[in-house]
């Protein structure tokens, strides 16, 4: 073996969005002069790098790299700890690579966003928000949410306490705003409110900063303004088509009925009496010839 390579520290820790630097130490025990390569293997590979990346040593002489870590500031890479390995390779003796090994733990940071989704409503009861937490940290963290009305006239209330959000992944927490007493009729009123997601630290770090974010409800009246008008509206209609039933079509029923009592009908009502009336009895009582009961 004409190579031997090691490590500073078996052991470092990265914090994410900074970088940190392990130095490697390459001696060349062979006889001629050579060219290594390198190559980092296992999970830090992706944020990682050899500087520089090739190292020319003569026969005897030692070298010092670095391995770079920089582990990026967002939620794809978890904090906790992984194993790394360092690849050296000869360019002139490929059987005398060497892979030293370490481990390397990333720190865990907490990075909170909120949004409320809509940031105004409306309505006569209530109005409904959704509160959207995004966990932008590499570690699980819980999330204690609050609200503040803006006046005593209104009132907010979550449909949880509090929510738990993996790295990178987003929750909603649900939220009514309701107003203290109900307005039947009027100008709207405008609620202000303020929501608030409190997370919790990180082992190792402070608790950082609620994230706030404001909102609005406009309470509305039960009765819509519209209907006083449509009211009064309907009523104007209901007294105008009552006077037009007065004005014309009243007089025209009458008129007909009154030409309904013609002389024709007259006479169709006796003739209908005379053929109700018994046998030999006129309309009048007397017989069939005309004389009364025991005429001559």
């Amino acid at each position: 073996m004409s190579l031997t390579a090691s490590l500073d520290a078996t052991s470092v820790t990265a914090a994410p969005g900074e970088v940190t630097a392990l130095p490697l130490q390459i001696l060349n025990s062979g006889r001629t002069v050579e060219e290594y390569h390198f190559e980092v293997v296992g999970a830090c590979a992706a944020w990682s790098a050899v500087e520089p990346a090739v190292l020319s040593l003569y026969p005897g002489d030692s070298g010092t790299v670095s391995l770079m870590l920089r582990p990026p500031r967002d939620a794809t890479v978890p904090a906790g700890e992984t194993t790394f390995g360092i690849r050296v390779m000869p360019r002139g003796e490929a059987a005398d690579t060497v892979v030293p090994e370490g481990r390397v733990t990333v720190l865990p940071f907490t990075e909170t966003t909120a949004e409320l989704v809509p940031r105004s409503s409306n309505g006569s009861r209530s109005g409904r928000h959704q509160l959207a937490v995004d966990n932008r940290g590499n570690v699980p963290v819980t999330v204690r949410l609050g609200a503040r009305p803006g006046t005593e006239q209104a009132r907010v209330d979550f449909d949880v306490p509090e929510l738990r959000i993996e790295p990178g992944e987003a929750r909603f927490g649900k939220l009514r705003v309701r107003p203290a007493r109900r307005m039947w009729r009027g100008t709207p009123v405008t609620h202000p409110f303020q929501v608030s997601a409190a997370p919790q630290a990180a082992e190792g770090e402070e608790a950082p900063p609620p994230v706030l974010a404001d909102g609005s409800y406009q309470q509305d009246p039960i009765l819509p303004r519209w209907l006083p008008r449509a009211l009064i509206t309907a009523a104007v209609l209901v007294l105008a088509l009552v006077g037009l039933w007065y004005a014309l079509l009243r007089p025209a029923v009458t008129s007909a009925a009154r030409e309904a009592v013609t002389p024709e009908a007259v006479r169709s009502a006796a003739a209908a009496d005379r053929s109700r009336a018994p046998d030999g009895t006129g309309p009048d009582g007397s017989g069939p010839d005309g004389t009364g009961p025991g005429g001559s």
